[in-house]
């Protein structure tokens, strides 16, 4: 669990950055950006156990909602029509996590939860396609922010959603060239968080981010052909550390992750 500074606020900002994609958005990010360290706050952030739905079952229960959130850290299978979606939610005192495999399937998806003691966890944010600029979550001083819904269709290796930070805020972006889908996010307010880790196709070895000790990681981004049950992004936990990994016959699965 961690101990928070009650100074954080939400902070909205006006942006215009039509067009842009995510290269662009990396060059945008600077070291102090990507820290949000502070100085007086202490980390001890406790994660659950991994949660899985698959297409076909009913959503699946994650415990409690009070003084916990959740986040995605995996996607597999096919993405490919308006009604495909992996999503977290929140109904009755307890998070669920569920979705739908419009498009055939088979569909899966894995989240973890943790305790916010204190923690200010907002609502969640929205992107939708025809949305030409990102949505603005806020500032990115002591606040991290990651995916809790993702829906299709990504069904080319130029598709993609992403939660990423840019001149002090925190946005919600994806590929404008999308028909359907849209991706939201939350944030909760942390001591600190990493940097971006990165996964692409291609690469034959998990991502390397460090402990599971007192932190969590959390899918930000994600991209590419998801066509089968063969396509997939996630987040490891083994032998005390967490790995970011993934899998694709098809074009331009990728995935990227911070930690907190």
């Amino acid at each position: 669990m961690f101990r928070l500074n009650p100074r954080f606020a939400v902070l909205m900002l006006a942006v215009t950055l039509g067009g842009c994609g995510p290269e662009e958005m990396m060059k945008e990010e600077t070291d102090t950006e990507t820290e949000a360290v502070l100085a007086t706050a202490e980390q001890e952030l406790v994660g659950s156990g991994s949660y899985v739905w698959t297409s076909s079952s009913a959503a699946t229960p994650m415990g409690t909602s009070t003084d916990r959130f959740c986040f995605l850290e995996k996607v597999r299978g096919r993405l490919d029509g308006p009604s495909d979606h992996v999503r977290i939610f929140a109904a009755d005192g307890s998070w669920y996590l569920h979705g739908n495999a419009g498009s055939g399937g088979p569909l899966q998806a894995g989240a973890r939860c943790a305790y916010r003691s204190g923690g200010v966890l907002s609502g969640e944010y929205e992107w939708t396609p025809g949305q030409n600029l990102p949505t603005n979550m806020g500032t990115a001083s002591g606040r991290v922010c990651f995916l809790t819904r993702v829906d299709g269709e990504f069904n080319s290796g130029g598709h993609w959603i992403r939660a990423y930070v840019s001149g002090g805020s925190w946005f919600l972006f994806g590929s404008s060239s999308k028909v359907y889908g849209r991706a939201r996010a939350r944030c909760i307010t942390v001591p600190s968080y990493s940097g971006e880790y990165v996964w692409s196709q291609g690469q034959s070895y998990g991502e390397h981010m460090g402990t599971t000790t007192n932190r969590v990681c959390a899918l930000v981004y994600m991209a590419g052909e998801f066509a089968s049950f063969n396509e997939y992004v996630d987040i490891l936990p083994t032998a005390g550390s967490y790995y970011l990994r993934g899998s694709s016959s098809t074009y331009g699965v990728a995935a990227r992750a911070r930690c907190f």
